[in-house]
């Protein structure tokens, strides 16, 4: 009981240190954009934010990959002022985080979905729709809701019939953010994402909504993985070149937030501030099915990979002990491309080229992709554990009257494991870690799960602290398997 009691004061105290280090700054007050002169300004990268204050020599310019990591630099102090779209926090969320609203630029900015250059069927097909939809005033009703509500409960709006069979519409989303897109209980909500299943229904089929990174939506666009994308998308006309647009839904209004002293100062920093973020983050809403799901993910592709990784191992390693020397080039050069490219560059060409038009799911082609890199490694390992056993073993065996095989399995085997095992656990516990990157692709696993809690929450320590255990845990757990047949095998 005393240890639990030391762990949670422990927690309590990182809790403390996280939410104070924002309240020692004085407070930035922003009445324009002239007073920005000399700020730290955060936004997200690739945005059309990011385009517009890189033209400025007297800021600071700090890029995010996403607003949950822009709240996290606002709270710590790492920046003194946020550009954002206006949707981005609703009342409640500024309350909570600290934040207010320092100065709103008066001109909107058109928002729209994106298609593949060139795809003018399903382009004119949404306008189409959208223009019934807005004459019939179901888009104003639909904005009046999911944008003027303060505390929105899906179940309360009217739900359209959705179609299961036939050829899908791909949606892919970069946003999880209420009011726009966000994920609870199993289920995506919010304006836009009403929007597209709308859309789907008026088109007679079933819509297949993906989360990815937003610098990943356009490249998902145009490589045929998505048939059109959103999340707070502005019209430019440098867009234009590269995409087609629908007819804009509603402008957004980019607004300065900054830190708010006062709410700081108020914000609770008791036990019942630790629990009302663990309730936040695990609780509300049956968070932490997301994180469940996040994880059988993750095992899936670890386990298929390591797998289908060392069969292919072995018949690299038996390929490389062949008397034909075409089959040692081959090792030696997939060896080499393997080691020397990244294993994000590795996923993203297997999924955006080698297999865009294949119709495989992310998880699948992630499963491929680290296979093939783990084959590599685990052959590697399986090479130096056979010639780690001296030469004289193998002939005494056949001297004794042994076949080459049964040698190779009784008497060779038992003494490269014992060697090839503690390596063989360490490849298998980077290949754990190293699926944290298949978020890139549209999959969400326990790494892209701490995501969604932080985007919902706007709080990284519990999301993050759960991430940690898990991987900890995981590996620990293939080292204690792996050590065990270790010991078997002596």
């Amino acid at each position: 009981m005393r240890q639990k009691s030391k762990l949670f004061s422990l927690l309590a105290l990182a809790m403390l240190v996280f939410s104070a280090c924002g309240s020692k700054e004085n407070e930035v007050v922003i009445n324009s954009e002239a007073d920005l002169a000399g700020l730290k300004v955060g936004t997200i990268a690739g945005s059309i934010y990011d385009i517009q204050l890189s033209a400025r020599e007297d800021i600071s310019l700090h890029l995010f990959s996403s607003t949950s990591d822009c709240v996290e630099a606002l709270k710590s102090g790492k920046v003194d002022a946020l550009l954002m779209d206006e949707v981005v926090f609703s009342k409640a969320d500024l309350k909570r985080l600290g934040f207010k609203r320092g100065y709103q630029l008066d001109e909107g900015i058109p928002s729209a979905f994106a298609f593949q250059k060139g795809d003018s069927s399903l382009v004119k097909s949404f306008n189409a729709f959208l223009k019934e939809f807005k004459e019939s005033g179901g888009l104003a009703a639909t904005k009046d809701y999911w944008m003027e509500t303060e505390v929105l409960r899906p179940e309360d709006f009217p739900k359209v019939e959705e179609y299961t069979t036939g050829e899908p519409l791909r949606y892919g989303n970069s946003e999880v953010l209420a009011p726009i897109a966000f994920y609870e209980n199993g289920v995506w909500n919010g304006f836009e994402i009403e929007l597209v299943r709308r859309f789907a229904a008026y088109m007679h089929r079933p819509v297949k909504i993906e989360l990815m990174e937003f610098a990943s939506l356009i490249v998902s666009l145009q490589m045929g993985k998505s048939d059109f994308i959103g999340g707070c998308i502005s019209v430019t006309e440098e867009r234009k070149m590269q995409v087609d647009f629908s007819d804009p839904f509603y402008d957004i209004h980019p607004v300065y937030f900054v830190r708010d002293a006062e709410a700081i100062s108020a914000k609770s920093s008791s036990w019942e501030g630790l629990v009302n973020s663990f309730r936040q983050a695990f609780i509300v809403e049956n968070r932490w099915k997301i994180l469940a799901d996040g994880l059988l993910t993750t095992l899936k592709i670890t386990f298929w990979a390591i797998v289908l990784g060392s069969l292919l191992g072995i018949v690299l390693c038996e390929m490389g002990a062949s008397r034909r020397k075409w089959m040692r080039r081959f090792v030696s050069l997939y060896d080499a491309f393997m080691y020397g490219i990244p294993m994000l560059v590795l996923l993203l060409i297997m999924f955006y080229v080698v297999f865009s038009k294949a119709g495989l799911s992310g998880a699948t082609i992630a499963i491929i992709a680290f296979a093939l890199n783990f084959a590599s490694a685990s052959g590697g390992v399986f090479r130096t554990a056979v010639h780690s056993v001296p030469p004289g073993q193998m002939e005494a065996a056949l001297a004794l009257g042994f076949t080459k095989a049964r040698a190779f399995i009784k008497i060779v085997i038992p003494q490269a494991v014992r060697v090839g095992l503690p390596l063989f656990r360490g490849e298998c516990i980077s290949l754990l870690k190293g699926t944290s990157i298949v978020g890139y692709i549209a999959i969400i696993d326990v790494t892209r799960a701490s995501d969604l809690l932080r985007s919902r929450t706007f709080d990284a320590f519990f999301p993050l602290l759960a991430v940690t255990v898990i991987y900890f845990v995981l590996a620990w757990l293939i080292g204690f398997v792996l050590n065990l047949l270790n010991k078997s095998s002596k």
